[in-house]
């Protein structure tokens, strides 16, 4: 060979180790770095608030340290305390293994046995859990191949179930899958980035224990309990606790209160202190069309976003989230940000669109945008308003004055029903000396109740027409569907349980707006929902057909007679009812 060609050669091999070794070493130096982080970790929060985690091979470590499963600033500690969190969940994994003995108590242990104490009955309480989990778990982003794996699908089923049984007030509540879901992402593909490096250079002792990926579930579970700790508001009913295998009843003789309801509140919250004073135009909208925030808010909430962003969106916004503190106050910010983020959208639409618009929240070009504004409205002397918000008028001193009027204003002012504007009403019910009509004052209706009936009675048998033609459908659809297509029997399932939760509605003497995520007689409180009633007539002004019967399998959600939340297959039927009611 040419003296010229082979030093050539030589040069070229050189590059291509360089190549090889740069990637090593950045993974090496980013672990050295987050090593060196102070106890406050003031400058990794600020890179996460620039949107740097996402090219992290550490996010998962990262994501401890904030949640605190480990102790920033001593980097010696980390081993100790990950051998701790791994070792919680082997033990609990192994005390809530039912393996059922027919020697022990023959009479009282055995398949056929009812007592509660026997292991059979635990062991058939646990296989019936695992199985509602499951239904849930193998739907789980659908359009990412990554949860199509049984070895991820499983992992989930074990952790949740491992969830459910130490947290036995919570049990399992269906949305915790997808909350479950960015995290065993995340910890996998820091496992997949520490084995690439490993093919190429030895690592140090600390990382390959502390991102372990034998240890897949253990530091999965870790994560997501602490997540769960800081949202389990979002989840817990007053006075209701599931069964030991995760059913909640339909009914209770306690009745929890909306007033009681911890998330029903933070929205209220939210809508009145944080959204009215910055975007005044916006909630007097919503308000006006009678959109209360639960009914789409719920499950912003309870899945910290997971429908509403692209994956690696999301997991941008729970870097932000994680960051800011360990209460997730910036979860109230971001719901605000986000409405303003789509503010021209929602002030130009009707109900329909404008409810659309919220339950498929439209795909942001830049997610940083809407952090930077939730952490505008939270901390306004710091953080700059983003150019996209500045827009966005501001409610003047006279504006609160008349907001502080109202609300604190005599009784017979709060005492008012509130009626949405009648121009979203049916054409049949608008006055056509509307304009003129001195009892109406934006939208309050003062001394007509039975225009109110009317309506009322009107919707009513709309709602009850939408219900029998969704059974009538339901039932046609159910013999041509593939028995092994689980989309379609998951569409035909939504479809099913709309048409049990229209029929739900329809008994009721006046309509209370549901959220898809509502379970065990949770309740929206909007202006026009009053005390349920109490006589067996208000109970039986309409009567619908008999709703189909849920099946047993995914009772897990319930409001009143309804089992499973409308999911996002079911807006399309969703839509159609609402179309109904609008243009009838």
């Amino acid at each position: 060979m040419h003296p010229d060609v082979a030093e050539e050669a030589l040069s070229l091999n050189y590059e291509m180790e360089d190549v090889k070794s740069s990637p090593c070493l950045k993974y090496e130096e980013e672990w050295l770095a987050l090593s060196k982080v102070d106890i406050e970790m003031t400058g990794l929060k600020e890179k996460i608030m620039e949107g740097e985690l996402r090219a992290s091979r550490f996010r998962s470590v990262i994501w401890r340290l904030l949640l605190g499963a480990l102790t920033p600033g001593y980097p010696d500690h980390w081993p100790e305390e990950t051998r701790t969190s791994r070792e919680h969940y082997k033990k609990l994994k192994e005390s809530i293994a039912v393996k059922p003995c027919l020697m022990s108590e023959p009479e009282r242990d055995n398949p056929l046995s009812t007592n509660e104490k026997s292991s059979w009955h635990q062991y058939f309480c646990d296989k019936e859990l695992k199985c509602l989990i499951k239904q849930d778990v193998v739907r789980t982003f659908p359009g990412v191949d990554f949860f199509r794996s049984e070895e991820i699908q499983e992992a989930m089923i074990n952790i949740l179930f491992c969830y459910a049984r130490e947290n036995p007030t919570m049990c399992y509540r269906q949305g915790m899958h997808e909350v479950l879901a960015p995290v065993v992402f995340v910890v996998k593909s820091d496992h997949h980035a520490l084995l690439h490096t490993k093919e190429q250079i030895t690592l140090r002792s600390d990382i390959l224990y502390v991102v372990n990926p034998d240890y897949f579930e253990e530091d999965s579970y870790t994560l997501f309990r602490r997540i769960m700790n800081a949202i389990e508001g979002s989840y817990l009913i007053p006075n209701v606790a599931p069964t030991s295998t995760g059913y909640f009843p339909c009914h209770t003789n306690a009745g929890a209160n909306a007033n009681e309801n911890q998330v029903i509140a933070q929205l209220n919250w939210i809508k009145e202190i944080l959204l009215a004073p910055s975007d005044p135009e916006l909630h007097d909208h919503l308000v006006k069309l009678d959109i209360p925030l639960p009914l789409f808010g719920i499950r912003w909430l309870r899945l910290l976003f997971g429908r509403e962003f692209p994956l690696q969106d999301l997991l941008v916004l729970w870097d932000a989230i994680f960051a800011e503190n360990r209460s997730f106050d910036l979860v109230n910010y971001i719901v605000v940000a986000m409405l303003s983020s789509v503010r021209k959208t929602l002030l130009e639409a009707d109900y329909t669109n404008c409810l659309t618009t919220l339950m498929r929240y439209p795909g942001v070009t830049d997610i940083s945008m809407i952090i930077d504004y939730a952490l505008h409205l939270k901390n306004p002397s710091v953080c700059k308003i983003p150019s996209k918000f500045k827009v966005i008028p501001k409610v003047s001193n006279k504006a609160k004055e008349k907001k502080n009027k109202i609300m604190n204003g005599p009784a017979s002012t709060n005492n008012r029903k509130y009626v949405p504007n009648l121009v979203y009403r049916p054409a049949q019910l608008q006055s056509p000396s509307y304009d003129q009509d001195r009892n109406f004052s934006d939208g309050y209706l003062l001394n007509e109740p039975d225009l109110l009936l009317r309506e009322l009675k009107h919707a009513q048998n709309i709602i009850s027409l939408c219900s029998v033609k969704l059974a009538q459908y339901h039932r046609v659809l159910e013999k041509s569907v593939d028995p092994d297509d689980v989309q379609a029997h998951s569409a035909l399932t939504g479809m099913q349980e709309l048409s049990n939760l229209l029929a739900d509605n329809v008994r009721k003497s006046e309509p209370v707006a549901v959220e898809p995520a509502f379970e065990a007689q949770e309740k929206i409180i909007s202006p026009t929902t009053k005390k349920p009633p109490t006589s067996p007539t208000d109970k039986e002004q309409v009567k619908p057909t008999q709703p189909l019967s849920r099946p047993r399998s995914v009772d897990m959600t319930v409001f009143k007679s309804t089992s499973m939340p409308i999911k996002e297959d079911d807006l399309e039927a969703a839509e159609f009812t609402l179309s109904l009611l609008k243009l009838s």
